[in-house]
């Protein structure tokens, strides 16, 4: 008899990475969606999150409104993930797998390919729930411009030269921080097969869960 309403002592955090089009949202909805088919009791989470007053503010500078300066929108970055600190930890403490679409292995990536300091930036997110497993989906920007054609980007979109300097800097994190880096060229089967993957090893090692 399969388990129902499976919870995992403390809660579980995957964060799924990559720079802009490289799958993300798209992952971490199929990822979710096979947890709950699964039985395990699971939420979704996606930053930033624009609906919040600091989620507005996000949007202004990347939408061109306001200027600020890389320090200013890091910072705006992390505070944003600070507004759902209650949220974060309810969940955790029902015993949720928290499936999120970037957490705070971005600001550390983007912040990196702004020129800021790695340490200076790890310090804004000390104190938040750390991920348990981060998984980067992994691909060239020039490999993804056709996945989302000019219109409707925001300024780090636009920016060739900051999505190639990010994947640079997941890669080198990822080597560091000990992320999973996962091939995002193949087919959305093929790369959610890898993710899922990764989540089944990453449970099974933490809490000793099958899934």
């Amino acid at each position: 008899m399969r388990r129902l309403g499976l919870k995992i002592q403390g809660g579980y955090i995957v964060a799924v990475e990559g720079i802009d089009a490289v799958g993300k949202k798209t992952h971490s909805r199929l990822l979710f969606e096979t947890l709950k088919k699964r039985e395990l009791e699971a939420a979704q989470m996606a930053f930033p999150d624009y609906d919040t007053s600091i989620g507005k503010e996000i949007t202004s500078f990347l939408s061109g409104e306001k200027a600020y300066p890389p320090e200013l929108q890091h910072l705006l970055f992390a505070a944003n993930r600070w507004e759902k600190l209650g949220e974060l930890r309810s969940r955790l403490k029902a015993g949720e797998v928290i499936v999120i679409n970037r957490y705070t292995a971005s600001n550390l990536a983007y912040g990196s390919a702004n020129g800021l300091d790695v340490g200076w930036l790890a310090n804004l997110e000390k104190g938040l729930p750390p991920a348990n497993l981060t998984i980067v989906l992994d691909a060239p920007p020039e490999a993804l411009r056709s996945r989302r054609p000019g219109r409707g980007k925001d300024a780090y979109e636009k920016s060739s030269a900051i999505q190639a300097k990010a994947q640079k800097a997941y890669r080198e994190l990822a080597r560091r921080q000990g992320w999973k880096l996962v091939d995002a060229q193949g087919s959305v089967e093929e790369v959610q097969a890898l993710v899922l993957r990764s989540v089944e090893e990453s449970l099974k090692k933490d809490t000793g869960a099958f899934v």
